[in-house]
């Protein structure tokens, strides 16, 4: 995602909008994937060799439920802000290099992503998960794999079933 600069005032913003498709390498390892492309929109402002980029992300992401697996859609709406310095000239930190009067926005625009993402997701606050015997979704019907596991029933090759003696 570029914003050309090369006829921009210097102390003047200018609004951008933007669509850009999503990088789906952004989501690797995770069970998630976006729903649609990214809109990116806001304001950009030229001090002498530097620029200042305020915008907003929009999109979805499609996740699975941590315990259940179900799909779970979530929109956000992520402020991003950067700094740019030209190229050539003294590196400043905390700021992303530029040239040409192209500013790219693609890095800090998938690290707001990245730091954005939650740490986890679930379909419905109560969601009871899956049988961790039969995988039955709890959520959807019960199963009978939870009578299996009393005292009674303890198969032979289960090191646990010793202890059922220890009374």
């Amino acid at each position: 995602m570029s914003i050309n600069i090369a006829k921009a005032n210097q102390g003047e913003f200018y609004p951008f909008s933007q669509t850009i498709k999503a990088n789906e390498n952004i989501l690797s390892g995770l069970l998630a994937e976006f729903d649609g492309d990214i809109e990116i929109q806001g304001t950009f402002v030229v001090d002498k060799d530097n620029v200042y980029v305020d915008s907003e992300l929009n999109y979805s992401i499609i996740f699975k439920c941590d315990r259940c697996l179900a799909d779970v859609k979530k929109d956000f709406c992520v402020r991003c802000m950067a700094s740019f310095y030209l190229e050539g000239e003294e590196v400043q930190e905390g700021f992303y290099p530029y040239n040409n009067n192209v500013v790219d926005m693609t890095i800090p625009a998938e690290q707001e992503i990245i730091l954005n993402l939650p740490t986890r997701v679930l379909c419905k606050p109560d969601c009871k998960g899956l049988c961790s015997i039969c995988g039955t979704n709890l959520n959807e019907k019960s199963c009978d794999c939870d009578k299996l596991r009393t005292s009674e029933n303890i198969t032979p090759n289960n090191p646990f079933g010793v202890l059922k003696n220890l009374k």
